[in-house]
């Protein structure tokens, strides 16, 4: 049987490749970071890309941009319409980012917002079509409750690292195990916990797909709609 790796590698190489901007912009992360794994991969990005096609928000927001390259996919997928708001808590960044939003051509819809999001989130107009979410994985339960109220009905928000590397199999498998003080078990406990929260909010329909390293698809409901089966 093959591994995960080389599934993962097989439908990275069976999906539609970035055009020559999101590719440059791609190259350079990897040239100009000094953590380049931080950011999203080429898949990863073609994903939130089809994402954004599909739902054409008017208003879409990215928590955690890094240097920009997820930011850069989403603004392709909304066709450059819209208003694209960049959160990055990170102030050295924003020459980069800027730089990779022009090169994408994507400078008319972004707004780039450069502080701690938990500050940032509640200025942010209501009606989010779109949320992505990779940021300090200790705040994402106040992310989660700070970006649902504003999020449009039939609106989607997407977490990164969900799946945290599996350790969050093991803190549901043997929990007294990631009981610790360490940044990675405290990381661990809060991503399983909004795991859980999500699953049995009755306000969003959601899944776990094991895309990368976990990315959790929360689509809020619509006022009486159904709840999805």
């Amino acid at each position: 049987m093959p591994t995960p790796d080389a599934v993962n590698d097989y439908c990275a190489r069976h999906t539609s490749v970035p055009d020559c901007a999101l590719e440059a912009v791609y190259r350079s992360v990897m040239l100009h970071t000094a953590n380049p794994y931080m950011a999203s991969t080429p898949y990863q990005g073609a994903f939130l890309q089809l994402l954004a096609t599909l739902i054409q928000p008017r208003v879409a927001v990215e928590i955690g941009s890094f240097a920009g390259y997820g930011g850069a996919c989403i603004a392709h997928g909304m066709g450059n319409c819209g208003t694209l708001h960049l959160v990055e808590s990170n102030e050295e960044m924003e020459p980069l980012i800027w730089e990779h939003v022009r090169m994408a051509g994507a400078e008319s819809i972004v707004r780039l917002h450069i502080g701690l999001a938990a500050d940032i989130i509640p200025t942010l107009p209501d009606g989010i079509g779109l949320a992505f979410v990779d940021a300090d994985k200790e705040e994402y339960n106040l992310y989660y409750d700070l970006l649902l109220p504003k999020m449009l009905p039939g609106g989607l928000m997407v977490f990164d690292n969900m799946l945290w590397y599996g350790r969050v199999v093991d803190n549901e498998q043997k929990p007294e195990a990631n009981q610790g003080h360490l940044r990675c078990e405290r990381e661990t406990r809060t991503l399983h916990e909004l795991n859980c929260r999500i699953t049995a909010d009755s306000r969003v329909d959601n899944i776990l797909l094991p895309l990368r390293d976990g990315l959790m698809l929360c689509r809020v409901r619509k006022q009486d709609s159904p709840q999805m089966l």
